[in-house]
């Protein structure tokens, strides 16, 4: 019985062209602007990063292009943060006022604030991710995310609080339901993304790890991530192709401490070779397979956000 032929690096189709060097005079200048800006610049940051990292990513040999503007980043953020000192101040006339009607009616109060901050957080993740995608173009055809901020946290809020009252035994079903509700909801224009994985096809594994953590002082939890990563990938499809993720839980590992040790000794200077080493290792390991029908595919007419990530900005959950 013949079996597929794995790709080689001559047939990886996932490329990161980029140099830690040329990434470092970016950070290092960025920073500097940073402070001269009181950090103002932060978000102009972000986007140079940003644009230099897609710019040198490729797929078959055809570069990514990032469009999105700082100014858009900033804008999100100014809008975010009013919202919230808003919310702010309503919440503490809120408190005021059920203090007078009965003494324990601020505990609801409180709890409904802290339900409501539990959703703007999956609001603002999946906004931001809408906000990228937009901006994100291949053969100058933009990426999407359809679907609703709000339905991503509500799920998001239920999952947590079933992961919770489990002890993280509802961990795996979290993870495929709100990978399932992202991906489903992905799009390259005119054509989805389809995920079918299912939670209960990763508990019995996860089961396993959770009992050996302390046996395993914590290490069991890097092939149980790297057979959830092979997992997503194997259901994972778009058009007619295919994906797989070969990493094992050992090579996660040493990813990891290589990228501790990188940081350590060169006291955080070496963070540009770690962001494209973690890039370099998830396209080395990424497998694609069949053809694009480019014929399929038309550029969308969907309405695209104009401002980006204010709330994950505001919470300090940005990244790059």
């Amino acid at each position: 019985m013949e079996t597929e032929a794995k790709p080689t690096d001559t047939d990886q189709r996932l490329r990161q062209h980029g140099k830690g060097s040329e990434l470092f005079v970016i950070f290092i200048v960025n920073v500097l602007l940073k402070l001269v800006t009181l950090g103002i610049y932060h978000f102009w940051a972000k986007t140079r990063v940003r644009r230099y990292l897609w710019s040198q990513a490729s797929f078959d040999n055809e570069r990514f292009e990032y469009r999105g503007r700082g100014i858009e980043l900033f804008l999100g953020f100014l809008k975010a943060l009013g919202v919230l000192i808003l919310i702010g101040l309503a919440s503490v006339a809120l408190l005021e006022g059920a203090k007078q009607i009965h003494e324990y009616l601020p505990v609801v109060v409180i709890v409904g604030l802290y339900v409501g901050f539990f959703m703007l957080i999956g609001v603002g993740i999946y906004s931001a991710r809408r906000y990228t995608l937009s901006r994100t173009r291949w053969r100058s055809i933009r990426f999407g995310q359809s679907g609703s901020s709000l339905i991503y946290a509500r799920k998001m809020l239920g999952s947590l609080l079933l992961t919770l009252v489990t002890l993280g035994l509802y961990a795996p079903f979290m993870h495929n339901r709100l990978t399932g509700y992202v991906l489903n909801n992905t799009a390259f224009v005119s054509e989805r993304v389809v995920y079918d994985g299912r939670g209960r096809d990763l508990f019995g594994r996860f089961l396993l790890s959770y009992l050996l953590t302390i046996p395993s002082l914590g290490l069991v939890w890097f092939w149980y991530k790297a057979a959830e990563l092979r997992y997503t990938a194997d259901h994972t499809r778009f058009q007619t192709l295919s994906f797989g993720f070969e990493a094992t839980g050992g090579q996660l590992f040493w990813l990891m401490l290589g990228n501790l040790f990188m940081l350590v000794v060169t006291l955080g200077l070496a963070f540009p070779w770690v962001v494209l080493r973690n890039i370099r290792f998830v396209f080395r390991h990424m497998e694609i397979y069949g053809e694009l029908d480019y014929a399929a595919i038309a550029q969308g007419s969907e309405v695209v956000p104009s401002t980006g990530e204010g709330l994950v900005e505001v919470f300090g959950m940005g990244g790059i």
